[in-house]
């Protein structure tokens, strides 16, 4: 049996790269990211506690974490196959406490095989604390593949002193029976209606905080007032300005959003700890044939190749030129579509993927 530990952290826009995958059950706490349609087993965690002032950073200093698994070691055990004696768990990242948890049970002998999945793009992060740092260190010895999903995550990891042999880098894409092109372009399907029906649409989906540019957004779509720009998110900086709206959308839905738009923009800030480590939303929006324009920052380049337009980050200026100029050119709309679909279908295929991930459980 092969336990994807994930807690509160377990979504099904990870998840559906493992769909298929045989024996496999994710572990979560009660409440989860989103809900999950892999067979899922779920344990009590700190992350289920009622929300309080600093409950995080509280949690963070006493115990090194919300993200426990209670009973983990009963539920694994419970699960064992008699026949071969192997418990294989696959964590995710090497400070969490859950990934903690597992390094102690395959010190011991409990697991067969452990299996750590790292987005982290920023070598030596999240380390400010000695409990933490020793957990990494110990993850680092008895992890015996991690796996990334760039070669940015790979060369974070070999930089804390990794063995780049035990590391294997295989990206995550997205269901394409679902994220795929409108059976035409969203600016055509407006022509004949309404004039408002025919103003662009600019497409967000992120958390809404700071570190995902919201406050550049919002000075973009008043740069440009005649595109309409839809944001779906939550977070404490929501971006307001007469062509900006904000909704939340269930993931379930959030294809039929690509395709109704004309352009996905992704303004992500660098901080000291932060920067985009993946953007599974780029993902989505390629498969969905829509162009691109993000700013040059983490592993956004690696993802999106040559199917998106780049700017500098914070540069409001090229972001509103990057913008204009694509959708005031049908030329670039269907390059940059064409690029991006066929990428999706060369990289990010979530079923091929699923077939290369079953490989590091042998």
């Amino acid at each position: 049996m092969i336990h994807l530990l994930r807690a509160s952290h377990a979504n099904e826009f990870e998840l559906q790269n493992y769909v298929g995958i045989k024996d496999l059950q994710v572990i979560t706490s009660q409440h989860p990211l989103t809900n999950i349609s892999l067979p899922s087993t779920k344990l009590w965690s700190p992350t289920d506690l009622p929300n309080f002032p600093f409950r995080r950073q509280l949690l963070n200093r006493l115990i090194g974490g919300e993200q426990w698994l209670i009973g983990l070691e009963k539920s694994l055990s419970s699960c064992i196959d008699e026949s071969i004696h192997r418990i294989i768990v696959h964590t995710a990242e090497t400070y969490t406490p859950y990934t903690h948890q597992a390094v102690e049970l395959r010190k011991r002998g409990v697991i067969s095989k452990l299996v750590c999945t790292c987005w982290e793009t920023i070598p030596h992060n999240n380390e400010k604390f000695g409990r933490v740092r020793k957990w990494k260190a110990d993850a680092y010895r008895y992890v015996d593949i991690f796996h990334t999903p760039t070669e940015r995550a790979k060369q974070a990891l070999v930089t804390e002193g990794v063995d780049p042999n035990k590391i294997i880098v295989i990206p995550y894409g997205v269901d394409l029976t679902r994220f795929k092109p409108a059976s035409l372009p969203a600016c055509l399907r407006r022509q004949g209606v309404s004039r408002k029906g025919n103003r662009p649409v600019v497409l967000t989906i992120a958390r809404l905080e700071k570190v995902k540019g919201m406050e550049d957004l919002e000075a973009v779509a008043k740069a440009l007032p005649q595109y309409d720009f839809r944001v779906i998110g939550r977070g404490s900086c929501m971006p307001k300005g007469d062509n900006i709206t904000v909704t939340t959308v269930d993931y379930i839905n959030i294809h039929k959003e690509y395709q109704k738009a004309d352009l996905f923009f992704l303004p992500s800030v660098t901080t000291a700890t932060w920067e985009e480590q993946y953007g599974m939303v780029l993902v989505e929006a390629m498969a969905c044939g829509l162009p691109i324009v993000a700013t040059h920052t983490g592993a956004i380049p690696e993802v999106v190749g040559p199917a998106a337009i780049l700017v500098k980050e914070r540069n409001v200026s090229d972001m509103t030129t990057a913008i204009n100029s694509i959708l005031s050119s049908k030329s670039k709309i269907k390059s940059l579509s064409l690029a991006g679909t066929s990428r999706t279908i060369r990289l990010y295929d979530a079923t091929k993927i699923a077939l290369q991930l079953s490989t590091v459980y042998h």
